[in-house]
């Protein structure tokens, strides 16, 4: 059987993004409250606990009481080393995921501008989705022969890199002008069945969605 202190000791070490978020709050805040911490990273209070003493005996923190029920903490100068490797590793890690994305975006817009017929001069697309891939995707719309014509977003109003953005509640009545006859792209990778949902919506809707 796993010993519970054994277990305690490994949480933080299994949970970088919360150690960083962790080191970070008590770096700005000393007199931060566990529960404030555990609000801040949506967790329970419980391993919030667990969390913090795992980085006192680390000896990243130290625990200092000012008051009866009050507890000062202090990220110590190993705290702050280890809060900028973990920094670091965070950072590789984003650009690693940017490369894999960038590489997998790439990959769909040749597909899709191959199956153009050879005549087609112009190619429009649709993104479903404004968020981070969707802005990935636009950077590298740059170097092909299709153009975005609009996006399609719940989350999002207004305009994205210049193109209109629809709502998915609008689908039922089909894209609008040059959208209409254009190739949407989903560049979302989360909720896939509502979006499944909003695109069968989609009135006399002649060629799939493609997916990255």
């Amino acid at each position: 059987m796993t010993d519970r202190h054994e277990v305690s000791r490994r949480i933080p070490t299994e949970n970088p993004d919360a150690t960083f978020q962790l080191l970070s709050e008590i770096e700005a805040r000393p007199d931060v409250s566990q529960r404030s911490m555990a609000s801040s990273l949506g967790i329970a209070l419980g391993l919030t606990n667990s969390l913090v003493r795992g980085l006192i005996r680390r000896g990243w923190v130290r625990a200092t009481t000012i008051k009866p029920h009050r507890v000062r903490y202090l990220i110590t100068p190993a705290g702050i080393a280890e809060k900028a490797r973990l920094s670091q590793n965070a950072f590789r890690n984003s650009v690693g995921r940017y490369r894999v994305a960038r590489q997998r975006v790439e990959d769909t817009f040749k597909r899709v501008s191959a199956e153009w017929p050879e005549a087609s001069r112009f190619k429009p697309v649709v993104f479903y989705g404004t968020g981070e891939v969707a802005e990935i995707g636009y950077i590298c719309l740059q170097e092909t022969d299709l153009t975005l014509v609009a996006a399609i977003d719940d989350e999002s109003r207004g305009r994205f890199f210049g193109v209109p953005v629809c709502a998915a509640g609008d689908l039922a009545h089909g894209l609008p002008g040059s959208a209409a006859s254009a190739r949407i792209i989903v560049m979302s990778l989360a909720q896939t069945d509502k979006i499944r949902a909003d695109l069968a919506a989609l009135a006399g809707s002649g060629e799939p969605a493609i997916w990255v």
